[in-house]
């Protein structure tokens, strides 16, 4: 670097704040290389120009085949149809049967005709699934006889069709509506011998009318389709510009003249994000436009809709989608950015930017589900809550939309400023962006792993503990068919889990990829204080806790169904006795899961100063070990708390019995409101909707949990975990060569 630029980069520094100027440099720079590649242009501009006309055309092209092509039907056993009304007319329904004889072809077989030949049934099966005839309707003997007509079930009339053709899939349609008005007929002439006005049978005529205005119709429609498809698009359009942008200058060498340049690389990053961003909402308007004007076109040439046939969406509601799409593109556009710097080629860089699309995809398919709806809830879900945001905006619920604006937008940035924060450590990292190319092989893996056995598990460790946790969990639960009536199935129930998905991975780990079982648990003595104060922490945070779930439980209510459904298990916790129930939902749990997630995999996290890391990583596996989405809230908010005590006290000791106290006060608050210990209501009151605390020892609990917390922030773990290295080893054992030197 020459003495000029190192002045300017300190300088820079001394600025604390990147600098507008240079961040428009590379931006500028960004833009303009990758405005000059072909294959940028084709996938942004020529794409969606020539895509979707094409498939429009390919669609009415179906649609006019399909209004053209015949169908063909044939019915067997017309002769048994005695007494009922005319079906078929020579070669054709009967008048008023059907509106449109021109697109069917009607073949007519008496039953003799088939059956001397081979059995009705497998000639006429044949006929179908070879195409002969897209349908074949077949009027048994029996049917001819009034008597065993209905409760005979040879007698029925038969339609086969074959599911695997379109043009047969097509023809049922149409003949079950043309055997339905024959069946409507047939009722009528039957009502009229027996000299009952048919009126008789038909009390009311229903008339439904749509009052919305055609402008909000086509608007709710539009709403649900085009958000959904710009936010792909939107992802679609930040993936490979960030892989070209990062990956891809790490194999042409530019990167590196970049990085010696005396822009800082939060300007480096603020750059590359401003380009990567932009391309992602050109991508999703031109697809969107060329999406929407021959959709337009398609849909009125097709009839999609019929009378309600749904028209372009209203440009001016429509703006909000594009006001939307550039944080969401931000957004997006960041977090590629993220792990395309930890990719050392092109090719590296798709695999995985793929499972960076499956975890962020659902939440853009989250709010396509029927009832989703924007609440207070669903408003603190990233992605999701602006995807609804923007439906309310578009179809003119603006007093809605403004109320629960400002949770969106607070979660928004946060997961923004998370995401870039992120992209500009990836760049700050030297041995992420020049990492070495070293081939993994799984011989020198396992003879490391024995070999180099640490003190505690390394990050990899840690989190390979975690998937293995969640993904045993996950196939425990899908096994697990109904819940338990009786003490030993609800004893199976949580010890399984326990003590097999979430204990003996962490166990098993510890054991064979570390040379301390104690140190790995992180089973250490704390300061002598910390013990009593975590009981009374976990005694003073439960009306605390007890009023967040709540709280989660009106943002986001259990359904009627889910909740008769966990109805055994608390029937169960209710009858069993009070010593088994805390063994089993507090004891345990306690024990298990702290050991497994504060123990194991928060020591291998906390490594190489990742303490922020560990306590939310750990957190958000806590909360998804439990499955349920109401119970996942509560417990990562409670897993950040527990690591925080883990980080400051260096054990996993103060967890447990943190986590020991919570669970015990939520299993024994009934059976102490029921007790005849008289102390019961200076903290507990009872009512209809269950057992809750008192207001005044609410109040008074909060002080106290502060208080704890406060004393816990003032200490210090006797060993800082964080600053130890990845390997532990004799570096004379490791590097030889150093005796001979310095002999």
């Amino acid at each position: 670097m020459s003495p000029s630029s190192e002045a300017k980069r300190r300088a820079a520094k001394q600025a604390v704040q990147p600098r507008l100027s240079a961040i428009w440099l590379i931006y500028v720079r960004e833009m303009r290389d990758q405005l000059r590649d072909r294959r940028t242009l084709f996938t942004i501009a020529v794409l969606p120009i020539l895509l979707y006309p094409l498939v429009g055309t390919l669609l009415l092209q179906i649609a006019q085949f399909t209004r053209q092509h015949p169908t063909s039907i044939c019915i067997v056993g017309t002769n048994h149809l005695t007494d009922a009304p005319p079906l078929v007319e020579v070669e054709s329904f009967a008048e008023g049967l059907t509106d449109n004889e021109t697109r069917l072809e009607i073949r007519n077989y008496h039953w003799e005709d088939v059956d001397d030949r081979t059995s009705v049934s497998d000639e006429t099966a044949r006929w179908v699934r070879a195409g002969t005839f897209d349908v074949v309707v077949v009027i048994p003997p029996k049917f001819a006889d009034p008597a065993i007509r209905l409760s005979d079930e040879s007698a029925r009339i038969r339609l086969l069709y074959n599911v695997a053709s379109d043009e047969s899939m097509v023809a049922k349609d149409r003949v079950t509506g043309i055997l339905n008005s024959w069946r409507g007929v047939w009722v009528r002439d039957e009502l009229a011998v027996l000299g009952i006005d048919v009126e008789q049978i038909n009390p009311f005529e229903l008339a439904e009318f749509d009052i919305a205005p055609e402008r909000t119709r086509e608007a709710a429609f539009w709403s649900k389709l085009l958000p959904f498809i710009m936010l792909v698009w939107a992802m679609t359009g930040a993936f490979y510009p960030a892989i070209d942008l990062v990956a891809g200058e790490k194999e042409r060498g530019t990167l590196e003249t970049l990085l010696c340049s005396p822009a800082l690389r939060s300007e480096i990053v603020w750059g590359k994000l401003g380009a990567v961003t932009s391309f992602s909402m050109l991508t999703a308007v031109l697809n969107a436009s060329s999406m929407l004007l021959t959709s337009s076109f398609v849909i009125g040439q097709i009839g999609v809709g019929g009378e309600n046939s749904v028209g372009a969406p209203p440009i001016v509601p429509m703006l909000w989608l594009l006001v939307a799409l550039v944080p969401l593109s931000a957004l997006f556009s960041a977090l590629a950015l993220a792990v395309a710097a930890m990719a050392r080629s092109s090719k590296e860089g798709q695999y995985y930017l793929m499972p960076l699309m499956m975890v962020t995809l659902p939440l853009v398919l989250l709010p396509m589900l029927p009832g989703t709806t924007l609440s207070a809830g669903t408003s603190l879900i990233p992605v999701t809550g602006m995807f609804l945001l923007v439906r309310a905006l578009v179809e003119g619920q603006y007093a809605f939309a403004l109320l629960h604006l400002p949770m969106v937008f607070g979660v928004t940035a946060g997961c923004l400023w998370l995401a870039t924060n992120w992209a500009r450590r990836q760049f700050e990292d030297e041995s992420v962006l020049f990492g070495g190319r070293d081939q993994w092989e799984l011989g020198k893996w396992v003879r490391h792993l024995w070999r180099d056995r640490q003190m505690a598990a390394t990050p990899g460790q840690a989190f390979a503990c975690g998937a293995i946790i969640l993904i045993a969990l996950f196939f425990g639960k899908l096994a697990v068919t109904e819940l338990p009536t009786d003490p030993q199935g609800l004893a199976k129930l949580i010890l399984m889990p326990q003590l097999g998905m979430i204990l003996a991975p962490a166990l098993l780990m510890a054991t064979m990829l570390t040379s301390s079982l104690r140190k790995s648990l992180r089973l250490r003595m704390p300061d002598w204080t910390a013990l009593p104060l975590a009981v009374l922490l976990g005694v003073t945070l439960h009306p605390s806790y007890m009023m967040l779930a709540g709280w989660i439980s009106y943002m986001y209510p259990i359904s009627e169904q889910a909740a008769e459904a966990m109805k055994p298990f608390t029937d169960q916790i209710t009858s069993a006795p009070w010593m088994s129930v805390v063994f089993l939902m507090a004891v345990v749990p306690a024990v298990c899961e702290e050991l497994a997630f504060r123990g194991f995999i928060f020591g291998g996290l906390v490594r190489q100063k990742g303490r922020l890391r560990a306590v939310v990583v750990t957190a958000v596996m806590f909360g998804v070990s439990h499955g349920v989405l109401q119970q996942s809230i509560a417990a990562t908010l409670m897993g950040l708390l527990l690591g925080w005590i883990a980080l400051r006290t260096g054990s996993v000791l103060p967890g447990i019995l943190i986590h020991f106290t919570n669970n015990a006060l939520s299993v024994s608050l009934d059976r102490i409101a029921s007790s005849s210990w008289q102390g019961a209501d200076l903290f507990l009151t009872t009512s209809e909707s269950g057992t809750a605390y008192q207001p005044m020892w609410i109040f008074t609990s909060i002080g106290i949990a502060i208080t704890c917390m406060l004393y816990f922030g003032t200490l210090r773990p006797k060993i800082d975990e964080s600053e130890a290295d990845l390997v532990d080893v004799d570096h004379n054992l490791a590097d030889p060569a150093t005796s001979l030197l310095t002999a």
